[in-house]
C-alpha cells in the first residue's frame, strides 16, 4: 500500500470510500427519474396525455430516492456543503413547483401552468442536474 493510498482528498473522503459510494449510489438514475417526471408533467401541461392528475407523489420531495438521500446522511459526507444546499433547494423547489403546476391544471389554468413549467420547473431541474453532475464528478475522481 502506497503512502498516498490512505490520504484523503480535499472533501475528506479516501478513494476506497468514494469507490464504495459510487457503487452504491446511482446519481444518473435519480437524475433520469426527475427528467421522466418532468416529461410526464409536460404531457399534462400540453394536453398530450390522458391520465388522472395526482400531485401527492410529486409535491413531496422527501418521497423520492434523491429526497431521502438529501435529507438523510448519504450525500452529506462527500458533498461540498454549498453543492448540498443547492441540490436540496432545487430539489424541494422542483417538487413544490410540480405540485403548483398540477393545481393550476386542475383549476383549468393551462396557460399559467405552461409558463411555470417552461420557466421555474425547467430551471429547478437544471439546478438538480448541475449539482448531481458535480457530485458524480467528485465520485469519479478516484
Amino acid at each position: 500500500m502506497t503512502m498516498l493510498a490512505g490520504i484523503k482528498n480535499f472533501m475528506g473522503i479516501n478513494d476506497a470510500h468514494k469507490h464504495d459510494l459510487r457503487r452504491r449510489l446511482n446519481l444518473v438514475t435519480v437524475a433520469e427519474t426527475h427528467i421522466v417526471w418532468k416529461t410526464r408533467l409536460g404531457h399534462h401541461v400540453y394536453g398530450t396525455i390522458r391520465e388522472p392528475l395526482d400531485s401527492a407523489p410529486l409535491g413531496q420531495d422527501s418521497l423520492c430516492q434523491l429526497g431521502s438521500w438529501i435529507r438523510g446522511s448519504v450525500l452529506a459526507p462527500f458533498c461540498d456543503p454549498e453543492v448540498h444546499r443547492e441540490l436540496s433547494e432545487a430539489h424541494e423547489h422542483f417538487h413544490q413547483c410540480g405540485d403548483h403546476i398540477i393545481a393550476k391544471l386542475k383549476a383549468g389554468d393551462r396557460k399559467d401552468a405552461a409558463t411555470m413549467f417552461e420557466n421555474e420547473y425547467n430551471h429547478s431541474l437544471r439546478r438538480i442536474i448541475q449539482a448531481l453532475t458535480i457530485i458524480n464528478k467528485q465520485l469519479q475522481d478516484v
